[in-house]
């Protein structure tokens, strides 16, 4: 599908406003995009990331989830739709999104590391320790984040992490 020029111009604007950390004017930019061309994959994937840094979680959470719909193959979006929605919602339900996107992206060091986080939060620290075995395994950058990610910290006072 062809991208009408006036919202190429309005992406691009949100795009540049976002990189200045000029979250609002980059809502602001996306609002101007006329509603043929809202759900787009590219502004669609900017609607998401703007949310995200709005802290609008619950529209964070939708966008996400659309892109998840559309382009299943991406395993960032499916990232980006869990920690939406475990900042939306809840962590459990966060935790679905990532099993399933695991089924779809089982060499994803990411979804497993992020899976560790959020058992080691839900308590289940055995399933933790195997996540994050897996994702240290597949990318050796993990070993590092995880004597400092927070949501790590029951697998470090179980002496795990």
């Amino acid at each position: 599908m062809q991208i009408a020029p006036a919202t190429l111009r309005q992406l691009r604007y949100a795009e540049g406003y976002l990189a200045l950390g000029m979250k609002r004017d980059a809502a602001e930019a996306l609002a101007e995009i006329p509603a043929e061309d809202a759900d787009v994959l590219p502004v669609l994937a900017m609607r998401a990331a703007v949310f995200h840094e709005l802290a609008d979680w619950p529209r964070a959470a939708e966008a996400a989830t659309s892109l998840c719909e559309r382009v299943p193959e991406d395993a960032g979006h499916w990232i980006q739709r869990a920690y939406a929605v475990r900042r939306a919602r809840c962590l459990a339900e966060a935790r679905e999104i990532l099993l399933e996107a695991l089924a779809r992206h089982p060499a994803d060091a990411t979804i497993h590391f992020n899976l560790a986080c959020y058992e080691a939060q839900l308590g289940r620290l055995e399933q933790a320790r195997v996540f994050l075995a897996e994702a240290c395994r597949l990318s050796p950058d993990y070993l590092e984040m995880a004597k400092t990610d927070p949501d790590l910290e029951p697998l470090r006072k179980a002496g795990d992490a």
